[in-house]
């Protein structure tokens, strides 16, 4: 296994959600929370899908300052109950990931 990258790296989770997507967002709406007071987080961006079907899809885009503070976040205590109620709701698909080419494009969003 490789090392894990000393700089900056992005945390990638799909979710399908199973229930009310409106109990999704609000538990996830805490988990932001629980997270954003966290060593290393920087930001991030919940995603949801336009065109699923029945099945309601989320991706969230976190972005870390470094590996090691993602990995002692989700540790932290308390975390493991954010991530309960979560996982009652939907199925993830979680990934790190590290930057390896950015482009910007010229329309400043």
């Amino acid at each position: 296994m490789a090392e894990p990258p000393e700089g900056p790296v992005t945390f990638v989770n799909r979710f399908t959600v199973s229930g009310e997507p409106e109990r999704f967002e609000a538990a996830f709406a805490e988990t932001s929370r629980f997270m954003a007071e966290q060593a290393g987080f920087v930001r991030h961006t919940l995603l949801r899908a336009l065109d699923r079907g029945a099945a309601v899809g989320y991706v969230n885009v976190a972005e870390w300052t470094d590996a090691a503070s993602f990995r002692a976040a989700v540790g932290a205590p308390g975390f493991a109950r954010h991530a309960a109620e979560l996982r009652a709701l939907c199925s993830s698909d979680p990934a790190l990931y590290e930057p390896v080419l950015h482009v910007a494009g010229a329309v400043a969003v």
